[in-house]
């Protein structure tokens, strides 16, 4: 057999260790949970043996899988062994395969039974020996195991002792990004936690993280309806520090997409930088759209912590970016243009400033006009928002075909 040291124990969730040991065509697995933890529970074992079609998503069921556990890979084996103080060398164990394009029904046996996989467990901790010509033989096995308390959550289960540290005891649905592969080479075996996105492979594919920089650092709970920036919170760019581009880096993605930073029209007043609050009735919420781009050259200063240097911490943000080995995309928004637009930082380009506002279309304009004669009873078109937190009822009415209403709503100023 060979040394321990060789294949080291992992360290999971909640103090739980993981040792894998291949010897004689078996897989051992010891697994020991916490000692605080109730020492009835299940525990379910999800294996893929070299390139087998299977499933990332494991069977659930109440009071029993309990609730849905979605695999960093595609399983073909899956076991569940229910666990108490008293089970000893027997107790009741359960095995699914996956055939056809579904898990196979339950095979139940009893772990005491000559020939089957055997699986001795102790009040916290139990070993689970597996024949390798049971998985066909395979040089590589994808591994995840972890604990259910079955008592907890109306029979759907609590999590604990999972195999990735990061998943945190709870309830409902988990999500396992990391899992344990192991080479079943007796002469050298090896053991080590993978990222489902292939952390350090060669010729990586490209893996994007989309990022909403408004929400991804705020960490204000208040969630008033039609709120102010002020009382709902807003992210910065510095919230997008190191802490969160390593886990980000450490999930295996490539690229981070900053959703939405473009300077929009807003209902927040920056008159101190020269850029003064919108008309409420041109916007959506008090916000405004991030789509409704006020300044294609310039970024919103919600998300800066002085609003004069946005630019500057926009910038920051991207050297922080590159230097965690990342790239960074924005959004390209051609044609969702806000009425107010008003470039401060590229003003001789300005959309509008040229336009002959006296037509309602001109090839030379950048906007449609609106004019008293038109459908709706003229300028100003006015959209549905919020005033003072309450909805105001003035509508736009134009009796126009769609294509022409979406251009009109999209890219119009008042005369």
């Amino acid at each position: 057999m060979p040394a321990f040291a060789e294949m080291p124990a992992i360290t999971g969730a909640d103090g739980a260790t993981i040792k894998p040991i291949v010897s004689g065509g078996v897989l051992q697995i010891d697994y020991a949970t916490p000692g605080t933890r109730g020492s009835d529970r299940n525990v379910f074992l999800a294996l893929r043996s070299d390139e087998a079609d299977g499933s990332a998503v494991i069977p659930f069921g109440q009071k029993f899988e309990g609730s849905t556990v979605f695999l960093p890979f595609r399983a073909n084996t899956f076991y569940c062994f229910t666990l108490s103080e008293n089970s000893g060398d027997t107790l009741d164990a359960f095995e699914r395969k996956w055939k056809i394009s579904r898990w196979s029904e339950q095979r139940h046996f009893r772990t005491d039974h000559p020939g089957e996989d055997f699986v001795r467990a102790g009040t916290h901790d139990c070993t689970i020996r597996i024949p390798l010509d049971r998985l066909g033989n395979p040089k590589i096995i994808s591994l995840v195991i972890y604990s259910k308390d079955m008592t907890k959550n109306d029979g759907w289960g609590e999590m604990f002792g999972c195999i990735d540290a990061a998943i945190l005891p709870g309830i409902n649905d988990k999500y396992i990004p990391r899992f344990l592969e192991i080479s079943t080479d007796e002469k050298n075996p090896t053991a080590a936690l993978r990222a489902r996105l292939g952390v350090g492979e060669k010729n990586e594919r490209v893996r994007i993280y989309q990022l909403l920089v408004r929400l991804f650092g705020n960490t204000n709970e208040t969630r008033k309806i039609n709120g102010t920036l002020a009382e709902n919170g807003v992210g910065k760019f510095a919230d997008i520090n190191d802490a969160a581009l390593d886990a980000i880096s450490a999930m295996g993605f490539t690229h981070i997409w900053l959703t939405g930073i473009l300077q929009q029209a807003t209902a927040t007043d920056y008159s101190q930088i020269g850029r003064p609050a919108d008309d409420p009735d041109l916007l959506k919420g008090l916000a405004g759209s991030p789509y409704a781009i006020k300044d294609y050259f310039d970024v919103c200063p919600d998300y800066a912590v002085d609003p004069a240097k946005r630019l500057d911490e926009f910038k920051a943000l991207l050297a922080r970016i590159h230097a965690h080995g990342l790239k960074a995309l924005i959004d390209l928004v051609p044609n969702h243009v806000a009425r107010s637009y008003d470039s401060a930082v590229m003003p001789e380009i300005s959309f509008g400033a040229r336009d002959d506002k006296t037509k309602f279309f001109d090839p030379q304009n950048n906007f449609f006009y609106l004019r008293a004669s038109d459908p709706g009873g003229g300028p100003p078109l006015k959209l549905p928002t919020c005033r003072d937190g309450k909805r105001s009822a003035r509508l736009a009415k134009c009796s126009v075909t769609n294509a022409t209403a979406c251009l009109i709503w999209k890219r119009i100023l008042a005369a």
